[in-house]
């Protein structure tokens, strides 16, 4: 295969290096809209088959220019999610298969959302081209575990809760820090949060919904409501499913600070005339902010991400949390990146081996969980994320289950 990653953010050098390491890839173009990060990622590989090229992932023209002039048969967005239409229209026009690891947030803010790129269904299946969409960590290997959970564990799935851990510190700084895009994590927890119950979508307020949750090897932590792409589809694909929603730990200084921005208008994304000169008030807030690539080699600590589901097996109610654990040192010694980026960069290079072996197949847009998750959790804890199952106490009251103590159970 011949493959274009375009962004060499942190989590595109991630999957770039994944892909270096992948024998089928005839080709790596790694791709940025500033040239020296193309240029240092691609001189750090030393490959033969890798170069780099200068792109806007905003230029739908220049995006087609450059898929045919590389021969690029998938391609990998690591740019923001602004850009998610633009680029898969240029795959489109130019004929290659398109991954991406995020989508837009819920709100009216003209950011180009999860239905907008699900409306270009026919046109990828007209082309026999596949769009998969929310292929990172969460969403991405969050929805493989519900698939797995519905396939081996559950008879009836009843619950499925996105419960996602972080116990990180960051040397040196005593600030906000976001481990991957500060712009898509200040959309994530500003904007409404996207929750299904009772056969039927909600918009919870942001950062709310304080729940305890006891995340392996990281312990309780707080998790509130975060908007996220699962919410929206594992209801489409488990539509027996009572509850489905997603939650992200958050630390007081974080949620704090999240709410001080919107407060002061910091998190607003017009142009506002300051002595004579435009800018962007999230513009300026993301500036001031460490890049999430700087971030490798300074962060202590593990992020934890998984899918607690629950249900029904022989009549008897079960839950089991799905999950993987990475810590930042250990990733940063092996890869020299930090922990959030690695497993988000990850998964994509599994999934685009699985379209280029035709073992993960057809055209259309199409999300993770409507695969067979065997063969992706299989190359999972080969390529370095492994993953388990704890087996939750269902019996529990609602509240105090949340944060019941879990039995491991081997993956």
């Amino acid at each position: 295969m011949k493959v274009l990653v375009l962004g060499a953010g942190a989590v595109g050098t991630v999957s770039a290096l994944k892909f270096a390491q992948e024998a089928m890839v005839e080709q790596l173009v790694i791709a940025d809209a500033v040239p020296a990060r193309a240029v240092s990622l691609a001189d750090r590989l030393d490959d033969p088959r890798v170069r780099a090229i200068t792109l806007d992932a905003g230029s739908q023209t220049d995006v087609t220019r450059a898929i045919r002039d590389t021969g690029t048969t998938i391609l990998l967005n690591a740019a923001l999610p602004a850009t998610n239409l633009v680029v898969m229209r240029a795959c489109l026009a130019a004929g290659c298969h398109y991954i991406d690891m995020a989508s837009g947030g819920s709100d009216a803010d003209g950011i180009p959302k999860l239905e907008d790129q699900f409306a270009l269904d026919t046109a990828f299946k007209q082309r026999d081209l596949m769009a998969l969409l929310g292929m990172g960590a969460d969403p991405g290997t969050t929805n493989v575990y519900a698939a797995y959970a519905a396939k081996h564990l559950l008879d009836e799935v009843t619950e499925l809760r996105i419960r996602d851990g972080d116990n990180s510190v960051c040397h040196g700084h005593d600030g906000f820090v976001a481990a991957f895009s500060p712009w898509v994590f200040i959309d994530e927890c500003l904007c409404k949060a996207v929750s299904w119950r009772d056969g039927r979508f909600h918009l919870e307020d942001p950062l709310t919904g304080r729940e305890p949750f006891d995340f392996p090897e990281l312990g309780v932590l707080n998790c509130y409501y975060v908007d996220h792409e699962e919410s929206k589809t594992l209801p489409r694909f488990f539509p027996g499913a009572q509850v489905v929603d997603f939650k992200l730990c958050l630390d007081d200084l974080t949620r704090e600070s999240l709410r001080a921005m919107k407060r002061l208008g910091f998190s607003r994304k017009d142009r506002v005339a300051v002595r004579g000169v435009e800018v962007v008030p999230r513009d300026l807030l993301v500036s001031l902010l460490p890049d999430p690539k700087d971030l490798a080699g300074r962060l202590r600590g593990r992020t934890c991400v998984g899918t607690l589901a629950r249900g029904i097996v022989g009549g008897e109610r079960r839950a089991y949390y799905l999950y993987n654990v990475a810590d930042h040192e250990s990733v940063y010694a092996s890869l020299g990146v930090q922990a959030t980026a690695y497993q988000t960069g990850i998964p994509p290079v599994i999934a685009a081996s699985l379209m280029a072996e035709g073992v993960w197949s057809g055209g259309g847009v199409r999300s993770p969980e409507e695969f067979d998750p065997d063969p992706f959790l299989e190359r999972l804890t080969t390529g370095g994320m492994p993953w388990h199952i704890r087996s939750d106490r269902a019996d529990l009251p609602e509240p105090e289950r949340e944060a019941g103590r879990l039995a491991e159970v081997a993956a």
